[in-house]
């Protein structure tokens, strides 16, 4: 028997729809799809019903029901996270499975979820492992995520307590944290709930969950479509009948993976994120930003995005922005060296191998993410250092030979 034949009847007792052809193989990191038989290009692999979606409007209602309806003008106020997460959690609370409420009703989807231990964000890091990467942006990305959930989980146990004290007991930290950590490792963007789904997120778009839906892992640039069924005369923007699909354009050979494809992302958000990087990303990118400056800069390899930077510095450095010179240029030039030598300096070497206080799965990700931003930094300085000969030309154009000393 299958090892999720029990997520797969409860799926398709929802409405949802699962290849015929796709085998559910549980690893240590969560699920696979796996191909029984060839599977064809331009096939439907799996179709979730909009009524299963873990959403602020599923959670909403679940958390009043349990609440009390006089609960719900505070609940309005909170994040869609905290919603989210806080009907995930409700889950975990009861004694045992027969004594649910009839709301809470993702309990075999959430029991097809990778276990705890094998969540791999760096707030599940030891404390050694995150000191690891301090020095890059990473580090500082995660303290402050850390400091924001644990904000948030605060206030939803504080609200609970009011509620029901022995509920607020079992509302633990390492709860909120899973549920967090699943609602980041499989979320989907809101824009896909319309009727031109899209992985583009927008200012009001939130995170949200599809079983069955995030079985399929990542690969970058698998080609895959999205696709909503509406029932027909339907007009409504959401209608819970709906079904969004994920249609696989290439063929898949027996035994192999049948792959999602989550868009172009860096190792920092893959880690972040979701808890693996890949090996020689291209999506890699720093952030660098400016004292004083509202402006942050994403740089890519090969110094992509570094132009936005460069105008920015020249603008500062200039008294006459309108009018900038090789004078200019030569301090910009200085002034962004510095700042690339300074970031290249607090990165951290890579521990050896055999360090006992680090995972090698953990240890990998740093790998990858160091492999990129180092890359990132020695194109920003050649960049910077041509920019900086291009000034030296345009002085010597003006007649001006600069003379520098060996510092």
């Amino acid at each position: 028997m299958e090892p999720n034949s029990e997520l797969r009847r409860w799926f398709t007792s929802y409405g949802g729809f699962i290849h015929p052809l796709i085998s559910l193989s549980q690893g240590k990191f969560g699920l696979s799809a796996i191909a029984q038989d060839t599977i064809d290009a331009d096939t439907t692999i799996v179709s979730c019903p909009f009524s299963l979606a873990i959403d602020v409007e599923c959670s909403l209602h679940a958390l009043t029901a349990l609440f009390g309806e006089s609960t719900l003008v505070d609940l309005q106020s909170w994040l869609e996270r905290q919603l989210i997460c806080t009907y995930i959690c409700l889950h975990w609370i009861f004694p045992d499975s027969s004594t649910i409420p009839d709301v809470l009703r993702h309990l075999p989807y959430l029991k097809s979820l990778p276990p705890p231990d094998a969540l791999l964000t760096p707030l599940q890091f030891t404390p050694s492992e995150l000191e690891a990467f301090r020095g890059t942006n990473l580090y500082g990305a995660s303290r402050d995520r850390h400091e924001c959930w644990s904000a948030e989980w605060n206030k939803c146990r504080t609200f609970i307590h009011a509620v029901n004290p022995d509920w607020a007991e079992r509302y633990t930290w390492d709860r909120y944290l899973r549920a967090s950590t699943y609602l980041s490792t499989r979320a989907f963007p809101s824009t896909l709930l319309s009727r031109s789904p899209t992985l583009q997120t927008t200012s009001s778009s939130y995170p949200f969950m599809l079983p069955g839906v995030d079985i399929l892992n990542h690969s970058r640039g698998q080609p895959v479509s999205w696709c909503t069924s509406y029932p027909e005369g339907s007009t409504e923007v959401r209608d819970d009948s709906a079904t969004i699909s994920i249609i696989s354009h290439t063929t898949t050979p027996l035994g192999e993976e049948v792959y999602n494809n989550y868009g172009l992302k860096a190792n920092d958000e893959l880690i972040l994120g979701y808890g693996f990087s890949l090996p020689q990303n291209p999506d890699d990118k720093i952030t660098l930003q400016l004292g004083g400056s509202s402006n942050k800069w994403a740089i890519g390899r090969l110094a992509s995005g570094a132009e936005g930077l460069w105008n920015e510095v020249r603008r500062l450095v200039a008294e006459t922005p309108e009018e900038i010179g090789y004078e200019d240029d030569l301090e910009a030039a200085q002034l962004l060296l510095e700042m690339v030598q300074k970031k290249c300096d607090l990165l951290p070497d890579l521990p050896v191998e055999n360090d006992a206080g680090i995972r090698p799965a953990v240890r990998l990700m740093l790998k990858h993410y160091l492999e990129g931003q180092r890359d990132i930094l020695t194109s920003l300085k050649l960049h910077f250092e041509e920019r900086q000969e291009a000034a030296v030309e345009a002085a010597r154009d003006e007649g001006i030979e600069l003379v520098f000393d060996d510092e």
